[in-house]
């Protein structure tokens, strides 16, 4: 009796509501449990106009403009990876080279203390002023400072330099998701799983610079400071220079060459409906479709609910100054944004776990994956060649780009999201586990290009699991919380490999790690399989 009488209740908004969404390509966009899965996180206008944006987005269909946006997010992906594979691979000739280095590790401290900095400015500000300013800024920030780090003549001032790459780099790649989830339509949200090859692309970039500059343009790696002079140790400089170039190069694509708007989701979010339509529109006419969006279509939501249309009339007006428009949002965020997040008990259950996933594998994969280089150097440094510890890491970087390809296929089957993250972690652990009994190089490449593989398979669709998961209200400020703890697991790592040095003790418990964060996916309440992002 009581749910036939909400559902006269709603009656009114959910007819309409039922004219305007359905059921496309096996993707529910009027969904009842979205609806109790979020609750009150969204308001009802924001939930229809939301679907009503993703019905769009699937009749104007995956098009020029979404492929182009594929590959100017997936820059966010490489560049990430400049980042945090980059330091690794610099790490041993700087120690060959600069006096005074009690733990060359100190330096990935620096780093993932920007990273926790940057995740939780650029993810959260996200929601209040924007996805467009991240997107603009961050390669910008991060092409600048890896150029300056190639010039620095001491640890503190390399260090200090890597904290401010970490300020850029923790941002980038939670914010380009949202992006692409946002202008995609909910038949192609898989994509966002396989936008993480960019990020192998990335790392298989690092590993053809280092098996280029940093094998023949290093000091002996018995050398000590007093004999490694700067002449003798360019190789490192030669490799962060390269990498600078491509993050400023990629830069300038994103600024000047690729026109992107607003995401219309954004933009619903404070009540700018026109914006909004135009931002759809504007992808429409790129990809060559006729627009399918009007401002009637907005106004007639808010007539059927009752409400009065605040469409540009909101605290954001064109009147306020900037910072007033910033003291606003501020507000908005302390009184909103986080307690929106546990708005419902699954959803709230749901939060929880996600960012303690995020934290587990944010100490468990760079145990791993960032100190593998150092690694594999001390492991078989005694018959192996620079040159083949970094063909090596090539190897390992190509075949790692399979693990995203197949989780973005996978995670559309009746697997899903959850199982597939979970079963892969567990299996990762495992072969982590026995990759460490390993001792020939043949049988150490191919343990670690499996373990690579499943990992950035995990990795793949966390990130787009996460982001298909929160509103897009709040999405900014879930997903950068989520970002915010992985780096802090990071910097967790680095203080435990500067204790352990490079030993196998951080792949044992990097192991344990993978298959704890696995036997936890399988709590998680909400599957976004099938489900169109709100």
């Amino acid at each position: 009796m009581d749910s036939i009488q909400q559902e006269k209740k709603r009656d009114p908004a959910q007819q309409y509501a039922n004219s305007i969404v359905g059921e496309e390509k096996g993707v529910i966009l009027d969904d009842p449990d979205v609806q109790q899965f979020y609750g009150s996180s969204t308001t009802e206008a924001y939930r229809l106009k939301s679907e009503l944006v993703g019905k769009c987005m699937e009749e104007i269909g995956m098009g020029r403009f979404q492929w182009k946006l594929f590959v100017v997010t997936g820059f966010g992906w490489i560049v990430d990876n400049f980042a945090s594979q980059g330091i690794s691979s610099v790490q041993p000739p700087i120690e060959l080279e600069f006096p005074g280095i009690v733990q060359v590790s100190y330096s990935s401290v620096a780093y993932y203390t920007g990273l926790i900095l940057g995740a939780s400015f650029w993810g959260i500000s996200s929601d209040l002023i924007g996805r467009k300013p991240a997107f603009n800024s961050t390669l910008l920030i991060a092409g600048i400072f890896l150029c300056g780090a190639a010039g620095t003549m001491n640890f503190l001032a390399f260090s200090a330099m890597w904290a401010v790459i970490g300020t850029a780099a923790g941002g980038n790649v939670p914010v380009d998701s949202m992006i692409f989830l946002e202008f995609v339509p909910g038949s192609h949200q898989y994509l966002l799983t396989a936008l993480s090859a960019w990020w192998n692309l990335g790392q298989l970039i690092v590993s053809l610079l280092a098996w280029v500059f940093l094998a023949n343009y290093s000091c002996p790696t018995d050398s000590t400071p007093a004999t490694c002079h700067r002449s003798d140790n360019m190789g490192w400089r030669y490799t962060l220079i390269t990498l600078g170039a491509l993050s400023l190069a990629f830069t300038i694509i994103r600024v000047f060459i690729f026109k992107l708007p607003e995401t219309p989701r954004y933009l619903l979010s404070k009540g700018k409906d026109q914006a909004a339509v135009e931002s759809v529109n504007y992808v429409a006419r790129q990809n060559g479709k006729p627009e399918p969006l009007t401002i009637g279509m907005f106004q007639e939501i808010d007539a059927r609910l009752g409400i009065a249309n605040e469409s540009n009339t909101s605290a954001q007006g064109p009147g306020l100054s900037t910072k007033e428009i910033i003291k606003e949002n501020m507000k908005d965020f302390r009184s909103t944004h986080y307690q929106a997040l546990f708005a419902t008990r699954k959803l709230g259950i749901h939060t929880g776990i996600i960012w303690l996933i995020w934290l587990t594998i944010g100490i468990a994969y760079p145990l791993y994956f960032n100190f593998l280089p150092s690694y594999l150097d001390t492991k078989f440094s005694s018959s192996d060649s620079l040159y083949t510890t970094y063909r090596n890491y090539c190897i390992e970087s190509a075949v790692g780009v399979v693990g995203p390809l197949s989780a973005a296929y996978l995670v559309t089957t009746f697997f899903g999201r959850r199982w597939m993250m979970g079963i892969s972690s567990i299996i990762t652990g495992v072969f982590l586990f026995a990759y460490v009994g390993v001792s020939n190089p043949t049988s150490s490449l191919a343990f670690a290009c499996v373990t690579g593989m499943l990992g950035n398979f995990e990795y793949a669709i966390m990130y787009a699991f996460t982001p298909e998961s929160f509103p897009a209200p709040h999405r900014g400020t879930g997903t950068g919380t989520a970002a915010s703890l992985l780096r802090f697991g990071g910097l967790c790592a680095s203080l435990i490999a500067s204790q352990t040095g490079f030993t196998p003790a951080p792949i044992y418990a990097s192991a344990a790690l993978w298959v704890v964060v696995g036997v936890v996916c399988f709590g998680l309440p909400f599957e976004t399989h099938g489900h169109a992002a709100i």
